[in-house]
């Protein structure tokens, strides 16, 4: 399969600030793919859980910026061949959104939807075998390290 057939999926962070009580907020996730754009201003689908926690739902953006001002990072997590993109839309459009539960987040349905996405094997989507919820904050939280000491 050619390099142009695969679409290179990330999980995007971004700065969502302080709270009321001055505590930092957790970082956005969502999943995202180039479509377009330059290296400085790449444009893409993103796909993530949008509103607050008494009204979060599934939301697909296409041709929207990918990195803004208040772009924390990005980490390639798999492929994904563009013949599957519709079947994989349709599995994220289903993966489970929590409402009402103080302990869930975008960052929970990005990982489960990546658990469900390395588990449909038909649709020959390439993420990482060893990656593990530990090692995707892990990674997530370098990445806003490398951030914030100018690194990217």
């Amino acid at each position: 399969m050619s390099d142009a057939s695969l679409i290179t999926l990330q999980v995007t962070q971004t700065w969502r600030g302080h709270g009321a009580n001055y505590q930092v907020l957790p970082l956005h996730w969502a999943i995202t793919f180039r479509t377009g754009g330059t290296d400085d201003q790449p444009k893409g689908t993103l796909y993530n859980v949008a509103g607050n926690i008494d009204t979060y739902c599934f939301e697909k953006l296409t041709d929207v910026p990918i990195k803004t001002h208040l772009w924390r990072g990005a980490l390639t997590v798999g492929t994904i061949p563009k013949s599957n993109l519709p079947k994989m839309e349709q599995l994220l459009a289903q993966t489970p959104v929590v409402r009402h539960d103080p302990n869930w987040n975008c960052q929970n349905w990005v990982w489960i939807s990546l658990r469900e996405l390395r588990q449909k094997r038909e649709l020959n989507i390439n993420i990482d075998p060893e990656l593990s919820w530990q090692i995707l904050c892990a990674k997530m939280s370098r990445l806003l390290d490398d951030w914030e000491n100018g690194d990217i």
